[in-house]
This record gives C-alpha cells, structure tokens and sequence, in this order.
C-alpha cells in the first residue's frame, strides 16, 4: 500500500497540503467523496441536504464534496467530523475561504473540448499557484465534451484529460470512467497524479455503479468521487458501505450487493 508521500510524489505536496490529503485518503490512500454539489448543475432530481450528507456519512463516507455556503449549514448539523472538498469557482481567493472555513481539499469543474484553450488553461493554473501557496490539495475535474455538452466517453481523450489536469497543477484529477479495465488503466498509467473517478448520471441499477467502481479501483484509481448514483437512490446510506467495502476491503460486485440489500 503506498503512503501519502509515495502517492503524490509527483506533485511534491507541502506540509499543509500532506495533512489535509490524509484526512481524505487515510492509510490506505484510497476514498470515497461524496459529490454534494448539484444544485448549481440543474436538471438534477434534489433531496434534502441535511438528510443526506448524514445518511451517507453514517454509511462512513471519506469526504464530502460541497460548497462553502452548504459546509457553513452542515458543520454543526453532522454527528461525526468528516472531511469536507469545496466545490469553488475558477477564482483564486476561494482557496484562502476555504482554508478559513477549514476545508481539506477544493475541486473545480470543466466539462469542454479537450485540449483546453489558454484562457481556460491559465483559470486552472491560477487556483493551482493559489493552492500551492496555502497549502491546500486541488482535485481538477477535466471532463472531455463535445460541442453540444455531451461527454465523450472516449480513452484517448479521457487520456489527455488527465494530463493536462496534472500538468496544471491538479493534486487528484477527477474524470470519467471509460471501460473496459484495461482500457482505463492506460488512463490511469498516462496521469502522472492520482485520479478520482467521477459518477456521473445516475445509472439504471446500482449494480452498475458499484461494478464503475470496481473496475476503477482495479484499473489503479484512488477511489471515486460519486454523488447521483449514492443520494438519488432509497438508501443511500447502504450504498456508501458498499462502495466503501469495493475501494478500502477489495470486496467484489456481488459482496458489496449483499450490503445494499441488506
């Protein structure tokens, strides 16, 4: 099992940013974030927040992937202390709130052409300098889409995803699953920064979603950052175990499955 400074030896993290990593990956390096940033997408089925992040911390989530304004809500409200990742806009000054807010990691968002363009480009490597001045992880999702905003599934360009969000300054990048394993694995292979998988749409049985997760810890991913296929099912709290039991025990699709079902 590889340690904190093994994992991220490419990024060279700081102090702070080594602290903060192992209050999400812990010792085995892997996690489980839970994406509770939604309401900002649209045309996304919501439940109640609150509800929500308690079940799916019950079910003993690594991290929680919100907002500062929902994390201000959610502090007090949560029986047990777990780490939070900030959801934040393409500007600098967001990674200080964050530290003040004491968040352990922030995450952007851009789902566009790949490669990028170079104002795109430099709003990445500007949250990247930021980070690395306080001391803070950045996951950097990179999601490869078309011209009509749908994403391509495709592992030549999930492949330059990955790069080009470490080669801005991204400490984890997020990006999607493109099957079958093998051929995730060439993705993770061509990152030189580990890499979350993302969820995506909810998908038609929960099976799927657990079996995502499975080939992406397989392909060698440090876990999944997944929040429709967790919060928009009845039991979100049985969901979280069972991916939980897939990422840090190496239980497999059908083990886990009896864990949803109870």
């Amino acid at each position: 099992m590889p340690s904190i400074d093994e994992l991220f030896r490419a990024s060279k993290p700081s102090l702070g940013k080594k602290c903060r990593l192992r209050n999400i990956f812990g010792e085995d390096c892997r996690a489980l974030i839970v994406a509770m940033d939604h309401g900002m997408i649209g045309n996304v089925q919501l439940k109640p927040l609150g509800d929500i992040a308690e079940k799916v911390v019950e079910g003993g989530a690594d991290a929680l992937l919100i907002t500062p304004s929902a994390a201000r809500y959610l502090m007090d409200r949560l029986k047990r202390k777990v780490p939070f990742v900030f959801s934040i806009p393409y500007d600098p000054s967001y990674v200080e709130l964050a530290v003040k807010l004491g968040a352990d990691a922030v995450k952007t968002t851009y789902f566009g052409k790949v490669p990028l363009d170079w104002d795109a480009m430099e709003k990445v490597w500007a949250v990247a300098r930021a980070c690395d001045e306080w001391g803070m992880p950045y996951i950097a999702e990179i999601v490869p889409c078309d011209e009509n905003g749908k994403i391509i599934y495709d592992v030549e360009k999930v492949k330059q995803a990955v790069r080009i969000g470490g080669e801005l300054g991204g400490d984890v990048v997020k990006t999607p699953y493109v099957g079958p394993v093998q051929a995730y694995k060439e993705v993770v292979e061509t990152s030189f920064v580990p890499i979350t998988v993302m969820g995506g749409p909810k998908m038609d049985t929960i099976e799927e979603a657990l079996k995502m997760v499975k080939n992406a810890v397989d392909a060698g991913a440090t876990g999944g950052t997944i929040g429709r296929n967790i919060w928009q099912n009845e039991r979100p709290d049985r969901i979280v175990k069972a991916m939980i039991s897939i990422i840090h025990e190496g239980k497999d699709v059908e083990e886990a499955m009896k864990i949803v079902k109870g």
